[in-house]
């Protein structure tokens, strides 16, 4: 096999098990949560990670010593946990550094390792190496090793411009989340402020989220403001603040391919710098969905009524 044939497959197979691979963690999610989400650091249907792995694994399993026969089920299970294990722990690490998110997190299961890697999933990887190497891929290889390079190079350039695109899209909405982030973090310190304004004004306690979120619980509250001094200003300081906060939120629930699509994927995710606000935020989110819903209930059932009403016959 010349080096270009090596090179032109080794990318096919990457794409293969990347796609296979995203296709797990959407079926592992769906059971999980009972929803589809789409799973992976890429906006597109594939996972990296997993193209790596697998092909990395592929490799090193063909170049073991073992006098002239394919290495036993044993082996291909250590050599599968070691590697995708190492790959698990660089990849989680390197991610970190770069945007300063930890993507997924062990932590919460024992004799993990700084959360990137826990000894449970790595036992998984290598019962799944051992069906990736013994049982799926000698299937799969009569198939994709009978494409003509011909044929293969086309498909892999068409492929590769699109994993690139994707690449560059998904890094600008990882950069986009932590400044999405940030913004909002700046914009909950404010409101603290003039929520602590606010009790000074009326002696009661600061004001909850949820009121800060509806803008009918909002109005209510300020309605006690009245005939107070600095009134006017405090009400319209508050108003501006809350109203920011809710846009840049109806912003991220709108960036389906961005930062609401990054939140979903990753459930465990965790902000070094930003902590409290991407957790507050995530439940701002489910609250500001709550509220368009029920917005959406009260309509139709004030649609309804009247519809009634205009179709009742007179007595």
């Amino acid at each position: 096999m010349t080096p270009l044939e090596m090179a032109a497959r080794t990318l096919f197979w990457f794409f293969v098990y990347g796609l296979l691979g995203w296709c797990v963690e959407v079926v592992y999610a769906a059971f999980k949560v009972h929803r589809l989400v789409n799973r992976g650091f890429l906006c597109g249907p594939i996972c990296p990670i997993y193209g790596i792995g697998m092909v990395g694994l592929l490799y090193c399993i063909q170049r073991l010593p073992a006098n002239g026969q394919e290495p036993g089920v044993v082996t291909t299970f250590l050599v599968g946990l070691v590697l995708t294990t190492l790959i698990e722990l660089i990849g989680g690490w390197v991610l970190f550094k770069l945007y300063h998110i930890r993507w997924w997190d062990y932590s919460h299961l024992k004799f993990n390792l700084g959360g990137y890697i826990c000894p449970q999933f790595s036992l998984l990887w290598g019962l799944g190496s051992v069906i990736m190497v013994k049982g799926l891929h000698p299937l799969m290889a009569r198939a994709g090793n009978s494409i003509p390079l011909r044929a293969l190079l086309p498909l892999d350039a068409v492929l590769l411009v699109f994993f690139l695109i994707d690449v560059g899209v998904s890094t600008a909405a990882a950069i986009g989340l932590n400044k999405r982030l940030k913004e909002i973090d700046e914009l909950r310190a404010k409101l603290r402020i003039s929520s602590d304004k606010l009790t000074e004004v009326l002696g009661t306690g600061a004001m909850t989220a949820d009121t800060l979120l509806d803008e009918q619980k909002l109005q209510l509250a300020l309605a006690k403001l009245e005939s107070r001094d600095n009134a006017a200003e405090l009400r319209a300081e508050l108003t501006t603040r809350a109203e920011a906060l809710r846009a840049k939120l109806r912003d991220i629930d709108l960036d389906k391919l961005g930062t609401r699509r990054l939140l979903r994927a990753f459930p465990q995710m965790k902000s070094l710098r930003y902590g409290e606000t991407l957790a507050s935020t995530r439940a701002a989110l489910i609250h500001l969905r709550q509220l368009a819903e029920n917005a959406k209930k009260a309509a139709k059932e004030a649609a309804d009524t009247a519809a009634d009403k205009l179709h009742k016959p007179e007595v």
